[in-house]
């Protein structure tokens, strides 16, 4: 019985040629976090098939910054994608204490030289967020620690540390394995934001 075949080799030869993937960016997005149709029409529709949704779900505004923030923060840890407004560096290292049981330490590495901090009181201010995330081999979160540097340095301090920079030590309790290494790093002032991935093999 080829029936099943034949059928097969029918739908093969019936697939498209071509195919073209669109993307939609509104112009006028409210942030009101409501459902927006849309209506996707061809000039010629006997000439091609159409596949299109139906509308998007506009995003809420978050009017209160810390929850701004913290979305902000939540949503670059998940992410895979670099970011580069601070600069910073990103190293680990860990350290097995016994065949089932090891620590990872995340180093962080801050060049102050390209952070914005406002003068008060003679003081050069700026308030950073920290968190280190780890996952396993699969992209599955495993931990995050979050850590606050609130910066209040004397000109003379921050001359001598654009010189050193300041360093950030994380550290986790794991057990052996292979680890992705997420940094996301953003600052008060100017809400900008920096994140790095990195990865770490626990023999």
């Amino acid at each position: 019985d080829n029936n099943d075949l034949d059928e097969g080799f029918r739908r093969v030869d019936a697939r498209p040629e071509f195919l073209y993937m669109l993307a939609f960016s509104p112009q006028n997005l409210k942030l009101d976090g409501t459902f927006h149709k849309l209506k996707v029409t061809l000039k010629e529709p006997n000439k091609a098939t159409l596949q299109a949704r139906r509308g998007y779900y506009a995003p809420k505004r978050l009017d209160d910054p810390a929850e701004t923030a913290k979305q902000e923060i939540q949503d670059a840890l998940f992410s895979r994608e670099a970011m580069h407004d601070i600069p910073v560096q990103l190293h680990t290292q860990f350290f097995k204490s016994s065949e089932d049981s090891a620590k990872v330490t995340v180093l962080v590495r801050l060049d102050v030289k390209g952070i914005h901090f406002r003068k008060v009181d003679g003081r050069n201010r700026n308030d950073l967020t920290i968190v280190s995330g780890l996952f396993d081999r699969n992209g599955n979160y495993v931990t995050a620690v979050e850590k606050k540097l609130e910066m209040r340095l004397l000109d003379a301090t921050l001359e001598k540390r654009a010189g050193s920079g300041i360093t950030i030590r994380t550290s986790f309790d794991v057990k052996p394995g292979s680890y992705l290494v997420r940094l996301v790093v953003r600052d008060a002032e100017g809400q900008l934001m920096s994140a790095e991935n990195g990865a770490v093999e626990i023999p």
